[in-house]
């Protein structure tokens, strides 16, 4: 999530202030609120209503703009597809071209098998796409995922995820959640690889001694973005949870809603743990800044009436407008080879945080892999304490300077500074907006923040 409310606000200039005030008065938020008019982007910079730059390490959200701010291919595309009037809606049941076109995009480069695609207007609907399907395909209830993940807004989405999401909503019942491969704080207390992968045997523990043998699907975020850029040790990580889902017929699914389509370093997050999900999850990148999701199902799967039954409805499901936009950007993704960048970039920004960890004590521990960078704060290296407080200060400054930064979990409780730019983000942008962050923690230690 972006930085919390901040200071920002003292520094306001009426022009600003009069939509923050109206905005205030109509808008429900729900998830944190910023005092700042943004109405520019292009590539990684964003303008606000007064003119300010900002270096956007966030991608507005964790990546919705990963191939950057207002791409020309995709700006063309939509122009295009405007201009030739073309159909702003059609019915779910009805064939729409730019659909087609982008379900046959993303059949090329998604993991073998994965081919049988249901198109949501963002990740929320998606996951519950994915794991309504897999309780149809399976005739069973139960889903496990990982205490510290997110996989979206809804009930059942919250359900999946952290507490501190679903407080004041009722938990779906057989939803049940097991520790992630956390090696910075491991549940078991144990050390990497002397662990000898400890955690990759708690799904099937959950699944023994924990459920009522009723498991759909276990369904996980092959790197965890919310929870704090958390990622296994090992690819031998997800080759164990895929033999135990095999041994117990419990399907995969993969949540690449912020992983996917490059940010990693390669095309999908699963690849970096080692992992053939059955079912794989898509949204943030896949619109170019427009909303869209896709549940991505294994052929295998997906029989006459998954494909034919009514069984499952969204409105906007595969919006000719948003394919459009989706299909540049996936094109985008290929032929810029953002992967190859992002895992080119990510390195050079994960080596120079290594460095700045060694001045700054505070830094505790700093993750990757590709633009996918969490570098989790401590006030103290031994006891590892949260910087809870800190980052509360740090993140609202940065903003001030001119860079932002995420925050894992939420304020009070998260204690990692999430950097998430858009995959092509010039080197000399990406070493500025650490530069912003190094300043503001060089501050905080002289007692300035």
């Amino acid at each position: 999530m972006p930085p919390h409310p901040s200071a920002a606000g003292s520094s306001l200039v009426d022009k600003a202030r009069e939509f923050i005030d109206r905005d205030l008065q109509h808008v429900v938020h729900g998830w944190g609120f910023n005092p700042v008019v943004l109405v520019e982007a292009h590539g990684s910079i964003v303008k606000d209503i007064n003119g300010k730059e900002y270096i956007d390490c966030i991608s507005q959200t964790a990546g919705p703009v990963g191939i950057g701010h207002n791409h020309p291919k995709v700006v063309a595309a939509l122009k295009k597809y405007l201009d030739s009037g073309g159909i702003l809606h059609s019915f779910k049941g009805a064939v729409n071209i730019p659909r087609v076109e982008l379900a046959e995009k993303l059949s090329k480069i998604t993991p073998r098998g994965l081919n049988k695609i249901y198109f949501t207007s963002g990740g929320s609907e998606a996951v519950e796409t994915a794991v309504k399907g897999a309780m149809r395909i399976t005739k069973k209830k139960e889903v496990i995922s990982f205490q510290l993940g997110y996989h979206g807004g809804t009930i059942a989405c919250l359900s999946l995820g952290q507490p501190w999401h679903r407080e004041g909503v009722p938990i779906v019942p057989g939803f049940r959640q097991i520790a992630p491969p956390y090696c910075y704080r491991c549940p078991w207390g144990k050390i990497y690889p002397e662990c000898e992968l400890e955690c990759s045997h708690a799904l099937e523990r959950m699944i023994k001694y924990g459920s009522q043998n009723d498991v759909a699907a276990f369904i996980l975020e092959p790197i965890l973005g919310n929870g704090g850029h958390i990622f296994p040790p090992s690819p031998e990580y997800g080759k164990i949870i895929r033999e135990t889902a095999d041994k117990y017929g419990v399907l995969v699914i993969a949540d690449e809603i912020q992983t996917g389509l490059g940010r990693t370093g390669r095309m999908w997050g699963s690849e970096f743990i080692g992992l053939k999900p059955d079912i794989l999850i898509i949204s943030k990148i896949l619109g170019g800044g427009l909303p869209i999701g896709a549940a991505i199902f294994d052929e295998r799967l997906v029989d006459k009436e998954l494909q034919t039954a009514t069984w499952h409805a969204f409105t906007f499901s595969g919006n000719p407008l948003i394919c459009t936009a989706a299909s540049a950007a996936v094109d985008v993704v290929v032929e810029e080879n953002l992967p190859a960048k992002a895992a080119e970039t990510g390195k050079l920004m994960t080596a120079k945080l290594k460095k700045m960890q060694e001045k700054h004590s505070i830094i505790g521990d700093v993750r990757g892999p590709g633009l996918f960078i969490g570098a989790e704060l401590v006030t103290n290296r031994k006891t590892k304490e949260p910087a809870t407080k800190e980052i509360l200060k740090i993140l609202p400054e940065s903003y001030n300077r001119g860079a932002i930064f995420g925050l894992d979990k939420q304020p009070g409780v998260g204690n990692v500074v999430k950097i998430k730019p858009p995959l092509s983000i010039p080197h000399e942008l990406a070493d500025k907006a650490l530069d912003i962050l190094d300043s503001c923690l060089t501050d905080l230690e002289k007692g300035k923040l």
